[in-house]
């Protein structure tokens, strides 16, 4: 598979650091599925960016819920297609923690998407860091998914991990045939 890039500009790294800041702020000493750093929540919003970028130039019509840190029970991003969430790893950690929902979140996001995009970030430190769309996949091919443990030693997390080969190249995202009904994303 293809992989596609995009460089993101210096005003929209501003715009995802600010956004981390704020969200990393808000949950800072919550205990989540990973661990909650500043980077970690930058890299997320990095991809949030990027995947809206691309959706918006692909015509998928997209609306970014990730942009109201109060939405975060709700998908990332609305399109015209799907609900979709957007799972980001900086590109060192794409190998270990790529492709996996955390055993614990898989529920929550069952409910608010249908679909997963893939995403990773090289140069985060960078004003222009490259996302590099690594492909997606439909929600429910986690079902029944056996859980590993993925991560470095001593910071396992219980995971449901794709192979590689099952995640769909981005340009496909178009022949989605949604299963439920699109009117908004609770």
């Amino acid at each position: 598979m293809k992989l596609q890039g995009l460089i993101l500009n210096p005003e929209t790294k501003q715009l995802a650091t600010f956004l981390a800041e704020k969200t990393f702020e808000r949950y800072r000493n919550n205990f989540g599925h990973y661990r909650n750093t500043a980077k970690s929540h930058l890299v997320g919003h990095l991809g949030e960016f990027a995947a809206f970028i691309w959706l918006r130039d692909n015509h998928f019509a997209p609306s970014p819920t990730f942009l109201d840190s109060t939405k975060d029970r709700e998908c990332d991003i609305q399109t015209n297609v799907a609900r979709i969430e957007v799972k980001t790893w900086s590109e060192q950690h794409w190998e270990k923690w790529g492709r996996c929902v955390s055993a614990s979140q898989f529920a929550s996001i069952k409910k608010k998407a249908d679909l997963i995009l893939w995403l990773s970030v090289d140069g985060v430190e960078s004003k222009t860091p490259t996302v590099t769309f690594r492909g997606w996949c439909e929600v429910g091919i986690f079902e029944g998914m056996p859980t590993i443990m993925t991560g470095d030693v001593g910071r396992e997390v219980c995971n449901l991990q794709l192979d590689p080969s099952q995640l769909k190249p981005v340009e496909e995202m178009r022949s989605y045939e949604p299963r439920r009904n699109l009117a908004n994303c609770h």
